[in-house]
């Protein structure tokens, strides 16, 4: 029996190693998917605020910033390189992820309480953002108030869901101020099991 324990814990490492892993190659693929259209720049810091997000218990984040490398003219009529934010967070297991999404649900993006499954129409101090929940980890993919219009916006979650996502993930799309909208595979906002 020790010797069973003993290999188990011996693998432990090796499995949240295979986690991680899996994540960088799904951001390595979004990231060349996107080369021709976007300078790439892996960064350490100015992330946009995800509420308490970066605390959680993490095994593995990345962040990296994509400049449109032509310029377009945006809603204020100003000739722009519009900039975008990746971001994403592998846990050990669903359980891990499960527990992150608790916590990040009670100070969410705009220090805004939410309930898993429940829509919202405005909150304050959020950009437009697609977020993928799949498995063991969180995609985060943030865009500017002023650059991004309906048809990119689609153009952007098609992009994140065909690397990130598959038939179980569960998507948020944040506007700018709102709204958060559960738009794939919502959970049950009564179960019960979100609330502990």
């Amino acid at each position: 029996m020790k010797t069973l324990i003993f290999t188990l814990l011996a693998f432990a490492p090796l499995l949240s190693y295979g986690q991680a892993e899996e994540l960088k190659q799904r951001t390595a693929l979004f990231l060349e998917e996107q080369a021709a259209n976007y300078k790439i720049k892996e960064l350490n810091g100015n992330e946009p605020d995800y509420g308490v997000l970066p605390e959680t218990q993490f095994i593995h984040h990345s962040y990296f910033q994509l400049k449109q490398i032509e310029k377009e003219l945006n809603d204020l009529g100003n000739n722009v390189k519009p900039k975008y934010d990746l971001s994403t967070y592998a846990y050990e297991d669903e359980e891990e992820l499960k527990y992150a999404l608790k916590f990040w649900f009670k100070e969410f993006i705009g220090d805004k309480r939410i309930t898993p499954g429940r829509d919202y129409r405005t909150v304050d101090h959020i950009v437009p953002g697609i977020i993928i929940i799949e498995k063991n980890y969180i995609a985060i993919l943030t865009l500017s108030c002023y650059s991004v219009d309906i048809e990119e916006f689609r153009v952007w979650r098609s992009s994140m869901l065909g690397v990130f996502g598959s038939p179980n993930a569960m998507v948020v799309e944040l506007g700018c101020n709102g709204p958060i909208e559960w738009t794939k595979n919502a959970p049950d906002p009564k179960d019960p099991s979100w609330r502990r």
